[in-house]
């Protein structure tokens, strides 16, 4: 009778503990945040670019001219002989605007929204312009350019055959979309033609002319937005500012000299010119363009 009543006992104890446990409220899983995929931009990558630049050459012009007379007699004993020197001075802006396309290649890092790397670039210009400055002495009020037969006018013409820069490149992302500055060096070739002389002048004034070939080295700062098309492919518009420094060009020339005998003397006229051209080049491009990225996948971020 007493096993019969510890087993009803028990029976009832574990009923009763499996009912309460039933009633207790279940913990609910932990929730987790779906994946956020992150764009990475990492890795090397190259492109091609078309775009359009709005160059400037600010010249200017200082011109020296020594007017020599000198008396001798007609078996050429010298008399006299005295020498005039004139100086003046003008300054004007050539535009070389024009077309360009070129070629990109560089190197991307990243860390967490934040990219950095390097880029070089070669660009084809097609930019050319040129001007026409009348030095005046000073003192003397500026007239029309070429003004008429006697004014002294020089002119200057400038390419830039092609251009290049190697600079670095800091941006945020926003997943597939990058704002980005960049700065660094710039070099470019550089090629002008001068002339200087007097407008409808005659033997006697000197007509200088010469050229400059040089590549010049400078800086470049800008900025641009970048895009990803996919994994790979992005495109891009970028504007740039660049300063290439200062070209000095001298050209000299002599004229024919001009004899006249009066009586038993002859009076002989002669013109040497010596011409300074001092330019400062700058240029401004705007330019889009395509970037194929060897780099890897999408990075996923928990």
């Amino acid at each position: 009778m007493k096993k019969l009543l510890l087993a009803s006992a028990a029976f009832v104890l574990f009923a009763g503990t499996s009912v309460l446990a039933a009633d207790l409220p279940v913990k609910a899983p932990v929730y987790k945040a779906p994946v956020e995929p992150v764009f990475s931009w990492i890795g090397f990558y190259v492109g091609g670019n078309v775009g359009y630049s709005w160059g400037r050459a600010s010249t200017d012009l200082t011109e020296t001219v020594n007017t020599t007379a000198t008396i001798t007699t007609l078996n050429g004993t010298p008399i006299a002989s005295a020498t005039a020197t004139t100086t003046s001075a003008g300054s004007d802006r050539a535009h070389l605007n024009g077309g360009l396309v070129g070629i990109q290649a560089g190197h991307n890092w990243q860390t967490d929204r934040y990219v950095w790397g390097l880029e070089g670039d070669i660009q084809w210009t097609g930019e050319r312009g040129g001007i026409t400055i009348c030095p005046v002495a000073a003192g003397v009020a500026a007239g029309p350019c070429p003004g008429p037969t006697g004014t002294q006018f020089g002119t200057a013409s400038y390419r830039l055959p092609w251009f290049g820069t190697l600079r670095g490149r800091v941006g945020v992302t926003f997943d597939r979309v990058m704002l980005y500055a960049t700065g660094g060096l710039a070099a470019a070739e550089i090629k002008a033609d001068y002339t200087d002389g007097t407008f409808g002048g005659t033997t006697l004034n000197p007509l200088a002319t010469g050229s400059a070939n040089t590549t010049r080295a400078g800086w470049v700062f800008g900025g641009g937005i970048e895009g990803a098309i996919d994994r790979n492919w992005s495109i891009k518009a970028e504007y740039l500012h660049m300063d290439f420094g200062s070209i000095d060009q001298s050209i000299s020339a002599s004229g024919v000299p001009l004899s006249v005998v009066i009586g038993d003397f002859r009076t002989t006229l002669s013109q040497n010119l010596t011409s300074a051209f001092h330019t400062r080049v700058t240029d401004d491009v705007f330019r889009i363009g395509v970037n194929y990225r060897f780099g890897g996948p999408v990075v996923a971020k928990y």
